[in-house]
This record gives structure tokens, sequence and C-alpha cells, in this order.
């Protein structure tokens, strides 16, 4: 049923998109974009009981307010919609939804938007108080593109006409900015995790007493452990055999077999850098590979390590190479694709070479041969 919805939600955000050029100010906005989002969560719009527009929100006779549109149950306002141009940016726009909050008591549920781009808030913390942080956000241009997180698929599920309980949303929605908080914690760990939590891996797997000198070693392992655990669930994500699950496993990446003419005495143990440059670049293809046989073929991708160079290939060091990495210039990353590829890249930011990085992948699997 979630998988159902997703596509249904996947089909009416790239229409959305589709129109949203025709939409120049504020009173298009509403027509082309709120309303029909409102009707696809199943809220009556030509009902103005239940949808109800310019509906009044006031703190007295004195200050007089209106919400752009309020949902109503059972005559009783208890979601405010505060809408926007396309294009607008909600981050300014944000004080007039609070001010809802404080003059209609029974608003459980607050929504800011340009119809496109979605911020939903409740008050979990202190009533009639809008939080700080929305606890559901999502842009339709995502979700267009396919990039529909699971917490947004439940999120809007529990905000349809059929399953809103204005009495449960605020409670809810604590969950829920709790849950966002727990991921950035540990996208954080994954990214530079602390000493302290390595250890306590450590002692889950039986090693208890990691001297100090060993553990910028461990940690490194960790971030290795934590970017194969994401791999896996790509996998498992796109639904992959078993079989192909199971490649790759090693927490450090091995080189392949290569083809090379140079003397061993050539080759160099890989520095850091160089070795967060082939994790990355399996990691990456992981995610970036659109068929079963050019994500199978990245086992094959290997490296060799000699003086003043990092060179990365398909199967074989020369007809597969995909780059030279070099390390100790002015940019952080430097790679040299070779001229048929375009040449050099020097960049602090490694994810510029992601385009480049899968088309030569591509060619040189197509021209070596899929994994088996």
């Amino acid at each position: 049923m979630s998988e159902d919805f997703r596509q249904k939600f996947k089909n009416f955000s790239e229409k959305m998109v589709r129109i949203s050029s025709r939409c120049k100010n504020e009173e298009a906005t509403k027509m082309f974009l709120i309303l029909p989002f409102l009707q696809f969560l199943g809220y009556d719009i030509t009902n103005p009981d239940e949808v109800c527009p310019e509906h009044h929100a006031d703190f007295s006779d004195k200050y007089k307010n209106k919400v752009d549109y309020a949902i109503l149950r059972n005559h009783i306002p208890v979601i405010a919609i505060e809408c926007k141009a396309l294009g607008t940016s909600l981050k300014d726009e944000r004080g007039q939804l609070k001010s809802y909050f404080n003059a209609a008591q029974t608003i459980k549920l607050g929504v800011i938007t340009d119809g496109l781009i979605y911020e939903f808030y409740a008050d979990s913390d202190e009533p009639n108080i809008m939080d700080m942080h929305a606890f559901l956000t999502f842009d339709l241009n995502d979700i267009a593109k396919g990039k529909i997180e699971d917490s947004v698929v439940d999120g809007l599920k529990s905000l349809q006409k059929t399953n809103f309980d204005p009495e449960n949303i605020g409670a809810e929605a604590k969950r829920k900015i709790v849950f966002q908080n727990l991921v950035q914690q540990i996208e954080d760990l994954s990214a530079s995790p602390s000493e302290d939590f390595v250890r306590i891996l450590l002692q889950n797997i039986g090693i208890k007493h990691a001297r100090a000198k060993a553990m910028t070693e461990y940690t490194e392992l960790t971030k290795s452990a934590f970017r194969e655990f994401v791999n896996i669930r790509i996998l498992e994500r796109l639904d992959l055999p078993q079989k192909e699950k199971e490649t790759d496993k090693a927490a450090v990446p091995e080189p392949v077999k290569a083809d090379v003419e140079a003397k061993l005495t050539d080759v160099l143990e890989p520095t850091k850098l160089e070795n967060d440059v082939f994790e990355y670049v399996k990691s990456r293809l992981a995610f970036l590979s659109d068929t079963e046989d050019l994500f199978k073929s990245i086992q094959e991708i290997g490296f060799k390590n000699f003086k003043g160079k990092f060179v990365v290939f398909y199967k074989k060091e020369r007809a597969g190479r995909m780059f030279d990495f070099y390390e100790g210039k002015e940019k952080t990353y430097t790679f040299d694709f070779g001229e048929q590829a375009g040449g050099e890249i020097s960049t602090d930011n490694i994810s510029d070479i992601d385009d480049r990085l899968l088309s030569v992948f591509r060619e040189k699997a197509e021209a070596l041969g899929y994994a088996k």
C-alpha cells in the first residue's frame, strides 16, 4: 500500500512541476498547485465547510487576521495553511503562521508552502505555540525525480483526510523531530566517529582494551564499516539478487590483481587520502550505477599506488585506467581522466567528479566486458 501511495505521490509531483511555470503570482499558485495538493490528500476543496479560504484567525476585534486556507472538522479549524507565491523564501514568512497558532486555539497543524516546497509544523512542546522546527518538509521537485524518503511517505499518509488525527499530531510531530535529530547524529558519527563511539563498537566485538596508537586505524575501519552498511542498504533498496548483495564485503578495499609491468619496489602503500578516494569511487558508483551489469562490475575496480600518483582502474591497469589521482597539489583533489575523458579536474569537493567518474567507468566496462 505504501508503494502504491509512493508512486501516486511521484506522479502527482511530476504533474505539479510541469505546470508550475504558469504560476506567476500567489493566486495562480493557490489555484494550480496548492488546492490540487489538498485534493490529493483527500480534502473536498469545493466544500467551504471543509476547506475554507480566508478563514478568520483573530486575536481580538482590534487585531484582525486571516489564514489563506483552514481545514475544518465539524466546523472547527484544525489545520492552517499559509500560501506564498511560487519561489518565495519560506524562511522569512513563518511568523505569520506562528500567529495563527496563538490566535486559533483549535489549530493543531500549520502548513506553509509556495506550492512546491512544503513545511509542516505542530505545537508539540507547548499548546498553541508553534514549534521552531518543521516535523515534515519536502520539495515536489525532488519527489518528481523519485527522491522520496520513507519518512516523507509515512508522514504525508498520516495527514490524509481519512488518517489525520488532530489530537495526536503533536505527539507524532515530536517523534518525527526526535527521529530527524537522531538521523543527523548518526550521519555525523558516520563522517567523524568519536573515540568513545568507536570504543563502544570495539567492546561489542570483543576488543576491550584498544591502545591509543591503534585508535586511528580503528576509527578509519569504523568509517569504512559505515560506508559498507550504506552500500548494503542501497542494494536492498534496489532489490538486487542476494549474490550481488554479497559482493565487496571487505571493510578495507583490496586492490584487484592487475597486469602491471612495474616492479614491486615501485608500488607503495596508499595514504589515508588515497584510501578515502578509492572508497568514495566504489561507494559513489554503487549509488550512480543504473544497471545491474554496471553495478556488479564495481568489484573489478582496483588501484595501484606509485610514487607521485595513485592509479584507479577497471580490470586492467593500462587498458582499464579510469584516472590518476595526485595528492599534495593546490586543491585537495586532483584527478586526471585522460584527454579523451576531459583531462584534469582539481577541486576541493570530490563530488565534482561524479559525472565524469560514471562516464569513464561505463566506457571501460563496455570495452573490457562487464563482471560475470
